[in-house]
């Protein structure tokens, strides 16, 4: 009798460390789960980032369209913005529009968007400027020093990249601006029928700690504003 007390004594024992097992191993199980379903939602957004995303559309069935894109750009601190949009115009046109845009501003002495904007070097290809930017109170005035490519590629297609170019203008900096350190960008014009092409308009600038609610809107103001005097341009 002592003996069968013993073996179920001992049964029991055997009973509860399996449950205690069995929970263990489902808690643990549930956990791993949770985590990697954690790190799963924690790649994909991160994934998700670095992809262009919608921001903004034209507004229905006012004027021509237009859709802006944004992202960051993985491994720095850039952002990037897009526009794209269609113009009644042949691509070799829309370069012509935007150089001589370029070109106007720093002749127009009474109506200047900016206190100051110099043409550096102008060649059949490039354009080197010098730009001072009014920025709200209480930020600095900005200043760019900004190189322009034109180029045209084997599918008839043109358009034109830009980059920071401080070393080629050679102007020492001054207390008094927020220097612009890195601005590129470009313009793509690919044709779409003989009078028309596909437009789209991409910069990618590091903010340098400017808040989202200061840059957002100047850089969309940007990209509107360059597709519409493009389409303004060619159809005078």
């Amino acid at each position: 009798m002592r003996k069968v007390i013993i073996y179920q004594h001992r049964i029991s024992i055997l009973l509860v460390y399996t449950i205690v097992l069995g929970i263990a191993s489902i808690t643990f199980s549930s956990c791993s789960t949770h985590r990697a379903i954690r790190l799963r939602n924690k790649s994909i957004k991160e994934w998700s980032s670095y992809q262009m995303e919608e921001v903004k559309k034209s507004p229905e069935g006012k004027g021509e369209k237009w859709t802006i894109y944004s992202r960051k750009i993985k491994g720095t601190n850039f952002s990037e913005y897009k526009i794209e949009g269609d113009i009644q115009a042949a691509p070799k046109a829309c370069v012509a529009a935007f150089k001589q845009d370029i070109l106007n501003q720093s002749a127009d002495l009474k109506n200047k968007k900016h206190p100051t904007y110099e043409i550096k070097i102008n060649s059949k290809d490039s354009l080197l400027t010098y730009v001072i930017h009014n920025e709200p109170f209480p930020f600095k005035d900005t200043e760019m020093s900004v190189m322009y490519i034109f180029f045209n590629d084997k599918d008839g297609n043109t358009g034109i990249t830009w980059h920071e170019a401080w070393e080629e203008s050679q102007i020492h900096p001054s207390k008094k601006l927020n220097r612009v350190q890195i601005f590129r960008g470009s313009w793509s014009f690919s044709s779409t029928s003989n009078n028309s092409c596909q437009a789209t308009n991409s910069v990618q600038f590091d903010p340098k700690g400017m808040p989202l609610w200061l840059v957002k809107p100047m850089v969309m103001k940007f990209l509107k504003n360059g597709i519409e005097n493009i389409r303004k341009e060619t159809t005078k």
